[in-house]
């Protein structure tokens, strides 16, 4: 999973070299004597997975705009994650075109402050209403928006198995909890995270030293959002020598482990990787299924669709989950934070694996929610926003929703960890349209938007941009 110093890493990429900013400075000089500075391009909105650095992410997407148009990652929590296609108009990429230099010189000035002075921590104080306090969701991963495709012969195979699966208003639980992130002054779960990872398997854990926020990076206030460890074997293993000193490093470390929001991944070398992920499921199960607290384990594989046309189950979209609950809101929680899932190498042992466990922090309060209708018109907000902008070329409206669910959405970029709609939608495009030139079937996008009625949530663009 990437970590700060990836983040570091890409900005370091990123950041212009002294001949070629007073060059550039020079040629902007020049343009602004002759015309008006151009209009800003359109955001585009860069699906990619849960944890890397929002503006990381971006400044390597902007580098390689070509290939964002073509594709990108997707994950969420509560969903799944495969391969994806974003559309934009041909008038944004003309736009966006024409506008290459006052983007130059914002991705100077941006990169010269993340080698500079430490980004100002956000404040995330937005008051209260009603009582309880107004929360911040942000399009980073699982937040307002998304745009992301699918193919698919059919929506079942791609939905996953969500129990609010087109809940109805009268089926609402009236409030659902959210919780702080884990992370910044409430990471302390992401240690025991690590420590509970290591009994299950019985093996001494051995922490990654913590380090500051890499300058520049965007919300230090939330920093750290993940631990990093690794898991000894005790017959191999000096605890009083480090890793690079061991007699033999290859055998002291067996896991390489991870914890990020509220799930542990762990990774070991193997002989190999096999393709039966109901075997690194079941694996997975019987080593953490009590761990995670799965008395009633239920099975979940969604398919992807790749763009040479190959169907197969999605990587991220197979795992084991709770499956019991007496009311909506429990069945909820326990699909959302009660799972586990695992590969296994070519001899069959486990190889990988991913934890989620139930969040640990402070609960902010419990919020009531908006129906689904009120939901669809937030929807057609962003759909009119993204059409009068140009970013889509194609007409999309509520009226093609076929579906809905409930998930909880959570990042390295905001504070909560917070419930939302997200949206299916059924669209008239091919899957040559959306670059799928190989495959067949039907064009699908997901779209989310705040589970939470107007005044209690603020979209993260309006509340620090």
């Amino acid at each position: 999973m990437p970590d700060h110093k990836d983040y570091q890493s890409a900005m370091d990429k990123v950041a212009p070299s002294e001949d070629w900013k007073a060059a550039t400075l020079q040629k902007m000089a020049a343009a602004r004597a002759q015309q008006e500075r151009p209009k800003a391009a359109p955001r585009l909105r860069v699906a990619k997975k849960v944890g890397i650095p929002l503006a990381a992410a971006a400044a390597v997407a902007l580098m390689a705009v070509p290939a964002a148009l073509r594709s990108g990652l997707f994950a969420s929590s509560g969903g799944t994650a495969p391969q994806t296609a974003m559309l934009y108009s041909a008038a944004a990429q003309d736009e966006a075109a024409t506008s290459e230099a006052a983007m130059a010189e914002e991705n100077m000035q941006d990169g010269m402050q993340a080698k500079g002075a430490p980004a100002a921590p956000r404040d995330f104080d937005l008051g209260e209403y009603e009582g309880l306090p107004v929360l911040v969701l942000g399009d980073d991963s699982a937040g307002m928006g998304g745009g992301v495709t699918f193919v698919a012969e059919r929506l079942d195979d791609i939905r996953g198995n969500n129990p609010t699966w087109n809940i109805t208003a009268n089926q609402l639980p009236a409030t659902l909890p959210v919780w702080h992130a884990q992370s910044g002054e409430h990471a302390g779960p992401l240690t025991g995270l690590l420590e509970r990872t290591a009994d299950a398997l019985d093996l001494p854990l051995v922490l990654d030293e913590e380090e500051e926020a890499p300058t520049g990076y965007p919300s230090p206030d939330l920093w750290p959002y993940s631990a990093f460890g690794d898991l000894m074997d005790p017959e191999h293993w000096d605890p009083e020598l480090p890793l690079y000193e061991q007699e033999d490093p290859s055998k002291a470390k067996v896991w390489s482990v991870s914890a990020s929001g509220t799930t542990v991944t762990g990774y070991r070398d193997g002989e190999g990787e096999s393709e039966d992920y109901q075997a690194g499921d079941d694996a997975a199960l019987a080593l953490f299924g009590e761990l995670a607290g799965i008395e009633n384990p239920a099975h979940q594989h969604t398919l992807t669709t790749g763009y040479d046309g190959q169907v197969r189950w999605n990587v991220s979209g197979h795992f084991y989950y709770e499956a019991g609950g007496d009311t909506v809101a429990q069945r909820l929680f326990n699909y959302s934070f009660r799972r586990v899932s695992g590969t296994v190498d070519s001899t069959g042992a486990l190889r990988s694996f991913s934890l989620t466990l139930p969040p640990e922090t402070e609960q902010v309060g419990d919020y009531p929610l908006r129906t689904p209708e009120e939901a669809k018109a937030a929807l057609q907000v962003i759909l009119d926003e993204e059409q009068a902008s140009g970013m889509r070329e194609y007409d999309l409206s509520v009226e093609q929703v076929e579906g809905w669910q409930l998930e909880y959405a959570q990042s390295s970029m905001n504070p909560y960890i917070q419930p939302v709609y997200r949206f299916w939608l059924k669209t008239d495009l091919t899957p040559e349209d959306a670059f799928y030139e190989n495959a067949e079937g039907n064009v699908y996008v997901s779209y989310t938007v705040s589970a939470l009625p107007e005044g209690y949530c603020i979209p993260f663009e309006e509340a620090f941009n």
